[in-house]
């Protein structure tokens, strides 16, 4: 298992702001763009900069990673890869903004492409979030949720072990649905190229919205933009809607 404080060099009851100092400081060194000729080996490192940053960085995250991933259980997030960690947490307006914000201030690159091509091999996942309410949010549910399980391990029955989880971790484990959606959206060549943007229809319950999504300019047919919480809703909880784009 990773040791995100190793990972940073800084020790396990580091403040928020050492965590973030110590992250600014490598991942100002790692970044490709500091690294000429040796890209593929620095990008290597500064994506485990990040990852553990963005489970350090966030203080949600960190207690989940200090309970399962350094207390007695041992398993950390091994329930959760990297690309699902990056996914989960640039998904996030603010996070992604203010790191973006800080590359972008040394003149370095942290835009969509970048963000693709480093992070999701690219896969062209372009992030839209919307939230309507916190509550209605599935990204803290599924964190500990998936850790904790991991921890338990399959030597407990499931029924004791979703008891257990809730009473030590306040978490429920009963079995939930797939609340994402997708839905697809056709693209002129032209308005691919310089980006443009278009209504997609959201149904919510009972409850139809129209949202303005952004394409950026120079997308490519195949590319699936996340609306944040804007799937299925279930028992205060809401999936995300996907919008793959085509472009003919």
């Amino acid at each position: 298992m990773k040791d995100y404080y190793q990972v940073l060099g800084v020790p396990e009851d580091a403040t928020q702001d050492q965590i973030k100092d110590a992250f600014r400081k490598l991942a100002f060194k790692y970044h490709p763009d500091k690294n000429p000729g040796n890209e593929k080996e620095a990008e290597l490192k500064f994506k485990e900069i990040n990852e553990a940053y963005v489970v350090l960085g966030d203080k949600d995250k960190r207690r989940q990673y200090d309970l399962t991933g350094k207390g007695a259980f041992g398993s950390g997030f091994s329930g959760y890869n990297q690309s699902d960690i990056f996914r989960d947490s640039f998904g996030n307006q603010t996070v992604y903004t203010d790191i973006a914000s800080m590359f972008r201030q040394a003149g370095l690159r942290f835009d969509e492409d970048f963000l693709n091509n480093t992070f999701f091999n690219g896969q062209r996942v372009v992030f839209h979030t919307y939230s309507p309410n916190s509550a209605n949010s599935q990204q803290d549910d599924n964190t500990p949720a998936q850790a904790a399980t991991v921890a338990f391990g399959t030597g407990v029955s499931g029924k004791v072990m979703r008891f257990m989880v809730k009473k030590l971790f306040g978490v429920n484990l009963e079995p939930q649905k797939n609340l994402d959606t997708q839905t697809e959206i056709r693209l002129k060549a032209k308005d691919a190229a310089t980006g443009v943007e278009k209504a997609v229809t959201v149904k919510q319950g009972k409850e139809k919205k129209k949202l303005m999504v952004k394409i950026p300019a120079g997308i490519t047919s195949g590319t699936r933009i996340r609306l944040k919480g804007m799937g299925k809703q279930d028992n205060g909880r809401s999936g995300d809607m996907y919008v793959v784009v085509r472009v003919f």
